[in-house]
């Protein structure tokens, strides 16, 4: 089960946000799934934890479910899903068209010199030049597998912010977001464990990245570096280490999320599919998007991959 998808997870976004509801879906007495989401206005609802939730769904035992059930019964007008797992049968009526994409995996299962040896990387000769000058500036690469320095934590957040100035905007605007943000990098559940690993050349560190460790391996959630050192590719940098130390550790799989960037592609050499939709509760309404979409957007790919 994925950390986004944990009862951890459901429970930070609950502590933070009034909107969070989980919808428990039963059968003769017995609980055969659940649904987090949230309440978004005019008694529509999004994932749970959105934006911040990279895989979103039903969890359960795969027991059949009506969906468009569920969302009746929970009150709700309609639910958007972004990105769930395309083997999640009783979604696929409600997929976007065009919204199928593949979702980038790192799996290291067979050890990391298995990986290493049978993945080949497209500019890791250049990469590899960019570390030993980055070392003669600075000193000896090395990564910290997982720091609890509220610094780092702090680090990450600035640089993010200034990076990409909607995520600046966003924890503005919403202060929980951040707070949320907090209490899973903090947190050591086996279903949704931070791990904020941070990598340092000499004593100075250049990149962080967070992810939500969980009994399926590591999910990639908030990566960045320091922008001064843009040129020396530090975030890229930080990957291999990142790895190897996860395969220590006895992590059989790196999620490196939705997102279409060509990195991902590099460094991942397993993927799955993920699709994104909507349910509504009337069946008219459903039909009413549906021709919207169509003759909003036609036939084009919604979600493609970045160009290399």
């Amino acid at each position: 089960m994925s950390p986004y998808m944990s009862f951890t997870f459901a429970q930070a976004v609950a502590r933070h946000r009034s909107s969070a509801r989980v919808a428990v879906i039963e059968h003769s007495g017995a609980i055969q799934a659940f649904l987090p989401f949230e309440t978004s206005g005019q008694k529509t609802a999004v994932p749970i934890g959105h934006p911040m939730n990279d895989l979103q769904g039903f969890i359960g035992s795969g027991a059949p479910i009506d969906a468009r059930a569920v969302i009746r019964k929970s009150g709700l007008r309609g639910w958007y899903f972004h990105h769930a797992p395309a083997n999640q049968e009783c979604l696929s009526p409600y997929y976007h068209l065009g919204s199928t994409v593949r979702a980038p995996v790192i799996d290291i299962g067979s050890g990391y010199e298995s990986y290493v040896g049978g993945h080949t990387r497209p500019g890791a000769r250049r990469l590899s030049e960019k570390k030993r000058a980055l070392e003669r500036r600075l000193g000896s690469i090395s990564l910290m597998w997982r720091s609890s320095d509220a610094g780092h934590f702090g680090q990450l957040i600035r640089w993010k912010s200034g990076k990409y100035g909607g995520a600046e905007r966003f924890f503005s605007a919403e202060p929980g977001a951040l707070k949320i943000v907090q209490d899973i990098a903090t947190s050591d559940s086996e279903d949704c464990a931070g791990v904020l690993s941070v990598l340092c050349a000499g004593e100075q560190v250049v990149a962080a990245h967070l992810g939500l460790l969980g009994p399926v391996g590591l999910c990639s959630w908030m990566p960045s570096y320091d922008p001064d050192l843009s040129r020396f590719s530090p975030g890229l940098l930080m990957w291999m280490p990142l790895i190897e130390e996860a395969s220590e550790r006895d992590v059989a799989r790196i999620d490196l999320g939705y997102g279409q960037h060509s990195y991902k592609f590099d460094l991942a050499n397993d993927s799955y599919p993920v699709a994104g939709g909507a349910i509504w509760a009337s069946k008219l309404e459903q039909q009413a998007w549906k021709v919207y979409r169509r003759f909003r957007y036609g036939r084009r790919i919604i979600h493609k991959r970045a160009p290399d």
